[in-house]
């Protein structure tokens, strides 16, 4: 049998820069990536055409084609094209389907030019005109509370990251993946009863995800810290 090792506090020292940074590298992968691709400028797409199919405003179908356009300019890497392409949807079309796509994937894509503040106005725009439902609207809440990690405020993106696990109570990986990001602000903002309140929520309820391994780690290093 391996030697065992200890616990400590020493040990609970961990790298709060590169666990912030890694998380902003993953929300680009996750979302600036989807945007290039075009395939969740696709989705949006669809719903208008059904919408219009079904004698809603035509005014919809001209705001998905410029969205389509921005999103292929994005996809050809020209990021500072579609910006203006995305932000003059926003201004042409306020209120449509396409405009708040065009708000969310803007901020996206000032997020990954580390354009804090206004990547957040954008987040938030949405959040406020149009919900925190849906696709977009996780994305949106999403891409906040990666802004307010980068800005060390990991308390107010743990509760962030916390409300996503409870939208998506019914995609166990998915929520567990939330409560995961949740444990790494707390962690970070070195609150230790959040720490294992979290942990243990992942490990009863999420036991067999791919995050219920560090949460049992983080649970046993947050029992040490408390009860010393």
């Amino acid at each position: 049998m391996g030697k065992r090792t200890r616990i400590t506090k020493k040990g609970l020292k961990h790298d709060v820069l590169l666990e912030t940074t890694a998380k902003g590298t993953k929300f680009i992968e996750d979302h600036l990536n989807k945007v290039l691709i075009g395939a969740a400028t696709l989705a949006v797409i669809a719903a208008v055409v059904v919408m219009v199919v079904r004698g809603q405003s035509a005014t919809e179908l001209a705001a998905s084609a410029d969205l389509m356009t921005a999103s292929q300019s994005a996809s050809s890497g020209l990021l500072a094209q579609a910006s203006q392409e995305y932000q003059a949807v926003i201004d042409a079309y306020p209120g449509t389907r396409s405009a708040g796509a065009a708000t969310c994937y803007l901020g996206t894509i000032l997020f990954q030019q580390q354009q804090y503040d206004p990547a957040l106005e954008n987040f938030q725009t949405y959040l406020d005109s149009y919900g925190k439902k849906g696709t977009l609207g996780k994305v949106a809440l999403e891409g906040k509370a990666s802004v307010l990690e980068q800005r060390r405020d990991f308390p107010a993106a743990a509760e962030i990251y916390k409300e996503l696990a409870a939208q998506s109570r019914d995609l166990e990986s998915t929520a567990a993946r939330y409560l995961a990001d949740a444990l790494r602000c707390y962690r970070s903002a070195n609150d230790w009863q959040a720490v294992r309140e979290t942990a243990t929520e992942i490990v009863d309820e999420h036991p067999d995800t791919p995050w219920a391994g560090d949460a049992r780690t983080n649970l046993a290093e947050a029992n040490v810290y408390l009860n010393s």
